[in-house]
């Protein structure tokens, strides 16, 4: 009798973790549509132009409205988290080039890394 009240709790255990997992996927989840992120997979092996040209490309995509601007309304709560340090004149919008100096400037780290700086 012990044995089946002890798998009955083991079997609700599992499910219920379960639940917490898939409710933990779907709160992550956006609107389904792909988001531009660094896969990490280029290692060193990316030149300085290949980042350039990613961030530009990934700018762009972001900059919904086109004007020249990424905003929260644009990047989501996340993002914006995370680049809001390189608005400079804290005009609640960030340029390309005010990404660029904060990267420069070691105030944004590579994100889903750690915000670890190159040694």
């Amino acid at each position: 009798m012990k044995s089946i009240s002890t798998r009955i709790g083991l079997g609700l255990s599992v499910l219920a973790l379960a639940g917490f997992a898939s409710s933990l996927a779907l709160a992550d989840g956006r609107d389904g549509a792909a988001h531009p992120q660094c896969s990490g997979e280029h290692g060193d092996k990316q030149s300085e132009g290949d980042r350039a040209q990613h961030a530009a490309e990934r700018f762009k995509q972001s900059d919904k409205n086109n004007d020249g601007f990424l905003t929260q309304d644009e990047v989501g709560e996340k993002r914006w988290a995370h680049i809001q340090v390189a608005d400079a004149n804290k005009d609640g919008k960030v340029s390309q080039a005010e990404l660029q100096q904060a990267h420069a400037d070691g105030k944004l780290g590579h994100g889903r890394h750690g915000d670890k700086k190159p040694a």
